[in-house]
């Protein structure tokens, strides 16, 4: 069997990753838990691992590239293993409303649209109702 640093920091070249990540990587190799630690521990320590820069990085990207709402931000880290505080410190900073109108510039085919789909597609996207009405009735 190949080293478990080996495999850990392999995982880590394609982009950074949270802890649980990791943690289910080396799992699915059959390492045992003492193992495990220890390689999360050295990553830890050597600034490779830190599910706090990860999450920001993530909530970074996304609203980059594809702006969602804190509600879908939530489920996707929350998937990848991040603590609830630390999705709660990071989403704190966003602005749902900057974001949503972002989102709505980013889909020329909506221009015209109506309400409804407009708010349909800004749901979808993870914004709540208020941030919504709010979005789409500054708007007009």
């Amino acid at each position: 069997m190949s080293d478990p640093f080996k495999i850990a920091l392999h995982f880590l070249k394609f982009r950074p990753r949270s802890v649980f990540e990791i943690r289910e990587k080396l799992r699915s190799k059959k390492y045992e838990e003492k193992e495990i630690d220890k390689v999360i521990n050295v990553l830890k320590k050597n600034q490779l691992l830190d599910d706090k820069k990860f999450a920001k990085m993530w909530v970074a990207d996304r609203n980059l590239l594809k702006p969602k709402g804190s509600y879908l931000l939530k489920l996707e880290l929350k998937k990848l293993g991040v603590s609830k505080s630390i999705i709660e410190t990071v989403l704190k900073c966003q602005n749902e409303e900057e974001l949503a109108r972002k989102a709505l510039q980013s889909k020329s085919r909506l221009e015209n649209a109506d309400f409804q789909k407009k708010a349909a597609f800004l749901q979808r996207r993870g914004f709540g109702t208020s941030v919504i009405y709010k979005v789409l009735r500054d708007k007009k």
